[in-house]
C-alpha cells in the first residue's frame, strides 16, 4: 500500500482544502443566524461534489475511492448544516441506483443528483426496527401494476427536502432477510407525509422526520433492481457508508485539533503560553495520535475496497475507531479551551456536539463491536 495518495488525488484535496479554508469564513454568520449562506452552496455546488461517486457517463466525477475519501475528510471540516445533501449524493442511495437502477431511473435520476438538482433520502429505520432491519413493518404488496406501501420510517435526514426516497419494505415477510425490497419513492406521492421536524443536538441542519406511508400506491417500475434483494443492497451501501462516517469523523477531529493548536499557542496562562503546560502538551499529543491513528485505519479501508476486496470486517472497525477517536478529541478540545470552548459560536463547540451523533447512525458503536467479534469467533 502506497501511503501517499495519486497524484490527482492529491491535486483534489488541496483544491478542497483551499474552498473549505475559504467557505469556514462563513461559519460565524450560520451561527448567528442558523442559516447557511447561499454563496456556500453555490461554491459546493460548483466545485462538483455532488457528483463525485456518480458515472461521467451521467453527469458525475466518477472520482476513484481514495480521491473521494480524501476529499470528503476534508469537507467535514466544514459544519456539517453545510453540506447534508453532498453527504446523501455520495450515500448508499447513489451506490444503489448506480449499481441496481434500471436505465430509466439513472437517466430520470442520477445527472440532477449529480449537479445537486435532485435532492434523494435513504429510509431503513422505523419506530421499532433500528439495527434489527429485520424487524421493520412497512410492506409493499404487489397490486397488478403497483405496490401498495403502508409503514412508519423514523429519524430520516433530509426528508423534507428530498425529490425521491430509497424505501425499504417487505414484499414477502415469510422470506426474511430475502423478502426486503427496495423502491424508489416520490417525495409527492399521495398518502405520504412527514411529521414536524425532530429538532437534534447537532449534526441535521433541519433536524430529522418520521415518514408515513398510507396506502401509497407506488409504480411498479419504481422497483430497484430484483423484489426480495432490497436487504442486500443496503448491507451493500452501508458498508460505503460506514466508510463515509470514518471520513466525517477524522474531518471533525481535523478541525477541532488544528483549532485547538492555534488556540494554545496564542492563550496566555500563568505568563506563559497555554501550550508550554507539560500536562497540556499531553493532551494534545493524545489527540493527534488519536487523529493519526484514525486516518490510517480509513485510508487502509478505502485503499482494500477500490482493490475488489471485502471490507465488511474493516468498515466496522472504521466507524467505531474513527468516530470515537473523534469524540476524544472533541472532548480535548473544549477541555483545553475552558470556557469559552463551552459557548457556542466556536469551532469546537460544534464539533464536540456534531461528533455524537456519528457513534450512533449507520450502527451503533455496540452493535460494530458485535459484528467484529462475530466474524473473530466464527
Amino acid at each position: 500500500m502506497d501511503l501517499d495518495l495519486p497524484a490527482e488525488a492529491e491535486a483534489f484535496r488541496r483544491a478542497t482544502r483551499e474552498v473549505v479554508d475559504d467557505l469556514l469564513q462563513y461559519e460565524p454568520e450560520y451561527h448567528r443566524t442558523d442559516t447557511v449562506p447561499e454563496v456556500v452552496q453555490e461554491t459546493l455546488r460548483k466545485m462538483g461534489y455532488y457528483g463525485m461517486t456518480i458515472p461521467e457517463a451521467y453527469g458525475g466525477l466518477e472520482t476513484d475511492k481514495l480521491a473521494a475519501a480524501a476529499v470528503h475528510v476534508e469537507l467535514s471540516r466544514l459544519p456539517p448544516q453545510f453540506w447534508p445533501l453532498i453527504r446523501s449524493a455520495v450515500g448508499p442511495v447513489t451506490h444503489a441506483l448506480v449499481n441496481h437502477g434500471t436505465q430509466a431511473q439513472k437517466r430520470a435520476n442520477l445527472p440532477h443528483m449529480a449537479n445537486g438538482t435532485r435532492k434523494i433520502s435513504f429510509a431503513v429505520t422505523e419506530p421499532d426496527c433500528g439495527s434489527d432491519v429485520l424487524a421493520m413493518r412497512t410492506t409493499a404488496v404487489k397490486k397488478g401494476s403497483v405496490y401498495m406501501l403502508n409503514g412508519t420510517k423514523t429519524f430520516i435526514s433530509n426528508a423534507n427536502k428530498a425529490d425521491v426516497i430509497l424505501v425499504f419494505a417487505y414484499t414477502d415477510r415469510s422470506k426474511g432477510r430475502e423478502g426486503i425490497t427496495a423502491l424508489l419513492v416520490d417525495a409527492r406521492t399521495p398518502g405520504l407525509t412527514l411529521s414536524p421536524a425532530m429538532p437534534t443536538t447537532g449534526w441535521m441542519e433541519d433536524g430529522l422526520f418520521e415518514l408515513n406511508f398510507n396506502n401509497c400506491e407506488i409504480p411498479a417500475d419504481a422497483l430497484v433492481g430484483e423484489e426480495g434483494r432490497g436487504f442486500f443492497y443496503a448491507l451493500e451501501g452501508l458498508n460505503e457508508a460506514r466508510l463515509n462516517v470514518g471520513c466525517q469523523a477524522v474531518g471533525c477531529g481535523d478541525i477541532a485539533l488544528d483549532t485547538t493548536l492555534e488556540y494554545a499557542k496564542q492563550r496566555k496562562t500563568f505568563g506563559a503560553a497555554l501550550a508550554s503546560h507539560q500536562a497540556v502538551q499531553h493532551m494534545l499529543a493524545d489527540m493527534a495520535m488519536d487523529q493519526h491513528g484514525a486516518r490510517q485505519v480509513l485510508f487502509e479501508a478505502v485503499w482494500r475496497l477500490s482493490r475488489g476486496e471485502d471490507v465488511r470486517l474493516r468498515s466496522s472497525m472504521v466507524k467505531v475507531m474513527c468516530t470515537e477517536a473523534a469524540g476524544r478529541t472533541a472532548d480535548r478540545a473544549v477541555q483545553l479551551h475552558g470556557g469559552s470552548g463551552y459557548c457556542r459560536g466556536t469551532v469546537v463547540e460544534r464539533v464536540y456536539r456534531d461528533v455524537r451523533v456519528l457513534r450512533i447512525f449507520e450502527g451503533a458503536s455496540e452493535i460494530h463491536r458485535n459484528m467484529i467479534a462475530k466474524h473473530l469467533l466464527r
